[in-house]
């Protein structure tokens, strides 16, 4: 089922140009034998299903720089969320699919470009379940865009479980938190209601060999956090 790694936060702090920050990280991480997967930019701000075509202009240029700043540190794919819909004014299903549709065909011509794919993730957007990351996903048919699947955010909205197996076919990402179903959280392995060894039975029957992020969000002890739940899942199977 491939390590459950951790994510790297980090931020842009100078002037510096992308390319040589990610030629340095590139040198750190292999000086320390870290390997960098996937980037995913915060997409609090980003928004490719914006009715605004300035910020979805934006969306995608900062996209195609994260592309590329992948390349330059070695990671395979960036993690892409479709966006938030206006909760008053949206437009209709059919109008918001063609501008997410659009923004991507123009990050997958860079990604192209760069050798990198893009994860298409479900999350609190316009696209948040299973079903509609494998229609997108085909309706685009192109090598470079696969899911990456979140189980916390999946249990939001429908069972995490199924979801998995619909999308088997083009998985190539795996995000792990748990989550109390009660409020949308990343909390850690055991303190939800995730059946992670379902998970875990799911990913081998479906011949899964990608890399699971162990993806924790918890300020009080991060530290902590991350070794319990990574002693979790190395006991339902997950290897470092």
């Amino acid at each position: 089922m491939g390590p459950p790694p951790t994510p790297i936060s980090g931020r842009r702090r100078s002037k510096t140009p992308f390319v040589d920050c990610g030629k340095h990280l590139r040198r750190l991480c292999e000086s320390l034998d870290v390997e960098l997967v996937a980037l995913n930019p915060t997409f609090l701000d980003l928004n490719l299903a914006s009715t605004n075509p300035g910020i979805r202009a934006e969306t995608v240029k900062q996209l195609e720089e994260t592309i590329d700043l992948a390349a330059d540190v070695g990671a395979r794919l960036i993690v892409v969320a479709c966006g938030q819909r206006h909760p008053l004014m949206s437009p209709g299903p059919r109008e918001l699919w063609r501008i997410v549709a659009d923004g991507l065909e123009r990050c997958l011509e860079r990604c192209d470009r760069r050798g990198v794919s893009l994860g298409l993730e479900n999350a609190w957007t316009v696209i948040d379940r299973a079903q509609q990351l494998v229609q997108l996903v085909r309706e685009h048919a192109h090598p470079r865009l696969q899911i990456a699947y979140d189980v916390a955010n999946a249990a939001m909205v429908q069972s995490p479980s199924d979801g998995l197996r619909l999308v088997a076919g083009r998985l190539l990402h795996v995000h792990l938190s748990a989550t109390n179903r009660r409020v949308w959280a990343h909390d850690p392995i055991g303190h939800g209601v995730i059946d992670f060894a379902e998970i875990a039975a799911i990913l081998r029957d479906i011949g899964y060999e990608g890399v699971s992020i162990l993806e924790v969000t918890h300020p009080q002890d991060s530290d902590a956090a991350l070794r319990e739940s990574a002693e979790a899942l190395e006991a339902l199977g997950w290897a470092r």
